[in-house]
């Protein structure tokens, strides 16, 4: 049977905060070359991106941050997409599938023209928002 010696709390702590921020580092690695390697349809395609997205509603959140929900534009949508009739919510096309979740980091940015350069496209990316997902629904 293994002693039931206390845990030191902030050596504890400390190394938690190392490992997240390794994490953290690790991930916006893979993210970054990922994006820079791939299209925003390619990546859309592998679930990594939605593309073509539309501000539906915007509201004010906890502490003044804004919060945007955002949907697919209706005019880039196929007809066969289906569309949610949920109560009191989005009724419109529902997101293609996807890998985002409630607590991923995310860019909103304008789309780059296909043949952008990719001074162009981080001039883009710097002008866009970065926030965090909140909610992810089917037709939300």
């Amino acid at each position: 049977m293994p002693s039931s010696k206390p845990i030191d709390i902030p050596s504890f702590a400390s190394t938690q905060l190392t490992l997240l921020s390794s994490e953290l580092a690790a991930e916006i690695a893979e993210t970054s070359e990922l994006i820079g390697l791939h299209t925003p349809t390619a990546l859309q395609r592998a679930g990594l991106a939605l593309t073509n997205l539309v501000v539906n509603a915007q509201r004010t959140g906890y502490g003044g941050k804004t919060v945007l929900e955002l949907g697919p534009d209706s005019a880039t949508v196929t007809a066969s997409a289906s569309t949610s009739h949920q109560k009191g919510g989005y009724d419109g096309p529902e997101l293609p599938e996807h890998g985002i979740r409630t607590g991923d980091i995310v860019l909103v940015s304008e789309q780059p023209a296909g043949s952008a350069k990719k001074r162009e496209v981080r001039e883009l990316e710097k002008k866009g928002a970065k926030g965090v997902v909140t909610r992810v629904g089917r037709g939300v």
